[in-house]
């Protein structure tokens, strides 16, 4: 606008003659209307860009789109077909969430999957014991399923299985913590 101005201003301070004038009038005119034509352009491009790839959700200042939703949704939906697009949105939800903690402790890793499990790894898995009390428990609670196996061929499968429920349980407590201090948002409706 402020060029379009700056030719008014100029043609002004010019002697022109009248058929000139009108010539340049016009030509100031179509310009004008070839700007706001192309403003009006632009506009357009990004309102239809915001409808088209909506957010479905907030996590403190990211987002989650609604094609990075459907992307996800329909990959789980491959191997886990009875899953909800709640269950969804909460996974990607806690996902952003480890992110951002691994990011502020300042962890680096080849790739995001690397990311998230560096941190489990230190904040979650490295606190986690299993007392062999608790293994030797477990065997003689459940020493029907293991048959004819004794405790020692089986003791080190124990001792993952009950390491894998405890994370699993610490990492929950963990991500309701992290829930808890921050700002989430779903708007799943599409």
């Amino acid at each position: 606008m402020k060029y379009i101005l700056a030719l008014v201003m100029h043609f002004r301070k010019l002697n022109i003659n009248e058929g000139n004038k009108e010539f340049i009038e016009g030509f100031i005119h179509c310009l004008i209307s070839i700007i706001l034509s192309l403003s009006l352009l632009l506009f357009y491009s990004e309102v239809s860009a915001k409808i088209i790839d909506k957010v479905v959700a907030y996590v403190d200042d990211m987002a989650i789109t609604l094609s990075e939703f459907k992307e996800n949704y329909e990959k789980i939906k491959e191997t886990v077909n009875d899953i909800t697009e709640e269950e969804v949105i909460n996974s990607m939800i806690n996902r952003l969430l480890l992110i951002k903690k691994a990011k502020e402790m300042r962890f680096e890793a080849q790739n995001i999957d690397e990311l998230i499990a560096d941190y489990i790894d230190i904040k979650v898995k490295s606190s986690i014991y299993i007392k062999e009390d608790d293994v030797l428990r477990f065997y003689n609670e459940h020493i029907k399923e293991f048959g004819d196996k004794d405790y020692a061929s089986v003791r080190d499968e124990i001792e993952q299985y009950l390491f894998e429920l405890e994370v699993n349980k610490q990492l929950k407590k963990h991500l309701e913590e992290l829930r808890k201090e921050s700002e989430i948002r779903i708007q799943l409706t599409y």
